[in-house]
């Protein structure tokens, strides 16, 4: 056997379909949909006795997809994962059978799943190494063309229905008879969208397949759940309006799958990915459980009361995923927890020991990137998550210009955050310009992006930017001022007047030093930084400044202990 017949698929606009509506429980839906769409959805239509084929879902995950058309009218599925499925045909199975395919495959998707847009496109994949390799980028060619050129409707457009949905502004044509989609209070109506009704039916199932998923690996989910609403997160009272939307991703993944130079090897790797991922957000929500009483004791997490568990009794966790596939990661948490369980994760994602039974080089030690954007809940969702996205794309800006300062070194793990108070700049380069310019530069009182598992040596100046360093400055601030152990640097509401005074030139600032000097405070002692205290320097060096970061986290991160 020298060629097969080839089927691509991908969802596009995977992040607009899964974020467009203001609900975590339609969010966590379309997620759903999305992951499965290929495993249901797909495999209905090839399954159907109409298309006459013996279908192999399963051997992907074995890297045995070609090895196994040997036979007459049968598929394999190559590869399924990241949006993407890759489909293989015997040779007896003609082009316009596979067009068929697409089109039975469109129309169930319009019904079932209204509002997700699919691409395909179909080729001959040669199966020796170098000529595999360049088919199969020839296939994802013809589907960027397909994406550039086809823009199909797949949501009911206005018609004589002119009420919109409250969740995601489509037209209102599905009527909620309980109320479970549309909560009643809401312009007193239980009318949505088709698109959101689908996506909030799913939502459950979304939970139950999670569940499922987790309990292979730990028992976690027989003491906790995990929440379908913003509210349900555990933010206190005071700080209810508050949440984050965490965006992490993995480096130069593309790199590493276009090494790959066979299908098998390919396939061997997407597995092995998901199964670091997995297995590192698995670790990740154990150390929650570990410390969910601390949270109760401490009163960090408003984790109590009837109406913060689900119908089994269990309590709800501090954390949902919303996207948990491959090197892409997305979930939602409090906003004082996102920057201890990001760095969590992406020092378990940078552990080669994490999750055993990795054998993909490549996947044993996953660096990343992250982006946290802190917001209030009635902020637009989609918009929450397109500033974590520019934070994380922010973080890899970082973390290249790291690697071509040291080409030899193993790949490094960078995040970045931002606070949003209200209606602000729509992008973050506009953010940090406007809100964030001083007088040592513009944009330069936030000093982030922050390394994750810096190792050790290397100058001083290097480790600047070193996550424990922003850290520790948080936690000399939460100290307040110098005790008789010595503890704590200045008075909270001096470093809240510190952003203030280093908008202004450097003889404001030496007041402000000598001030704190008579005072008896001090600015946080972080060896690293001892640059930014040298007189001539006031507080900056090299157009930015440290301070800042440390102060707008002081009410945005969990003081432990």
């Amino acid at each position: 056997m020298d060629a097969v017949q080839a089927l691509l698929f991908d969802t596009r606009s995977i992040q607009r379909f899964i974020f467009s509506g203001n609900r975590l429980k339609t969010n966590i839906g379309a997620s759903y949909l999305v992951d499965h769409v290929f495993d249901k959805q797909l495999m209905n239509v090839l399954e159907d006795e109409k298309t006459n084929l013996e279908v192999d879902k399963d051997s992907w995950h074995n890297e045995l997809a070609i090895e196994n058309l040997q036979g007459k009218r049968q598929c394999v599925v190559a590869a399924n994962g990241g949006g993407n499925a890759l489909l293989l045909f015997s040779g007896d199975v003609t082009h316009e059978e596979l067009i068929q395919i697409v089109r039975r495959f469109s129309a169930l998707v319009l019904v079932e799943i209204p509002g997700l847009h699919l691409g395909a496109a179909c080729g001959t994949l040669r199966l020796s190494n170098e000529e595999f390799q360049t088919d199969l980028k020839a296939l994802f060619q013809q589907l960027k063309l397909v994406q550039n050129h086809v823009f199909p409707v797949v949501s009911i457009p206005y018609t004589g229905l002119t009420l919109t949905c409250p969740i995601n502004g489509e037209t209102a044509n599905y009527y909620d008879p309980d109320g479970s989609i549309v909560k009643v209070e809401e312009r007193g109506q239980r009318f949505c969208s088709q698109e959101a009704a689908v996506k909030a039916k799913a939502a459950h199932e979304a939970n139950m397949a999670l569940e499922e998923e987790i309990s292979k690996y730990s028992p976690i989910c027989r003491r906790f759940a995990f929440p379908l609403e913003i509210d349900e997160l555990g933010q206190i009272e005071r700080e209810k309006n508050y949440f984050a939307i965490v965006h992490i991703d993995g480096n130069n993944m593309g790199e590493k799958f276009r090494a790959c130079r066979t299908q098998s090897e390919r396939s061997r790797l997407s597995e092995n990915v998901r199964r670091k991922t997995w297995g590192c957000f698995i670790h990740l929500l154990e150390s929650i459980g570990a410390e969910y009483g601390n949270y109760m004791e401490q009163h960090a997490l408003d984790l109590g009361g009837r109406q913060k568990k689900d119908e089994q009794g269990r309590p709800y966790l501090p954390i949902r995923p919303i996207i948990l596939g491959g090197d892409d990661v997305t979930f939602v948490c409090p906003a004082k927890m996102a920057i201890s369980y990001v760095k969590r994760f992406m020092e378990y994602l940078l552990d080669e020991n994490s999750v055993e039974g990795i054998d993909a080089a490549a996947a044993r030690r996953m660096d990343s990137c992250g982006g946290i954007a802190i917001l209030k809940t009635t902020y637009p969702f989609f918009r929450g998550y397109e500033l974590a996205e520019q934070l994380c794309e922010a973080a890899k800006q970082r973390m290249r210009r790291k690697k071509q300062d040291h080409p030899d070194a193993p790949g490094t793990s960078w995040l970045d955050f931002a606070i949003l108070h209200g209606e602000q700049a729509p992008t973050l380069e506009q953010i940090r310009r406007q809100e964030y310019s001083g007088a040592g530069g513009e944009g330069g009182m936030h000093f982030g992006p922050y390394q994750i598992g810096h190792e050790e040596g290397g100058a001083l100046r290097d480790h600047r930017h070193d996550i424990e360093n922003l850290l520790e400055a948080v936690r000399q601030f939460h100290q307040g001022k110098h005790t008789a152990k010595g503890v704590g640097c200045m008075a909270r509401s001096k470093a809240k007047e510190l952003r203030f005074v280093l908008q202004h030139g450097p003889a404001e600032i030496n007041r402000f030093l000598a001030q704190l000097a008579h005072m008896k405070q001090d600015l946080p002692e972080i060896e690293a930084w001892d640059a930014f205290r040298q007189e001539e320097n006031a507080l900056w060096s090299g157009g930015e400044t440290p301070y800042i970061d440390a102060v707008e986290l002081m009410d945005f991160l969990y003081e432990e202990g």
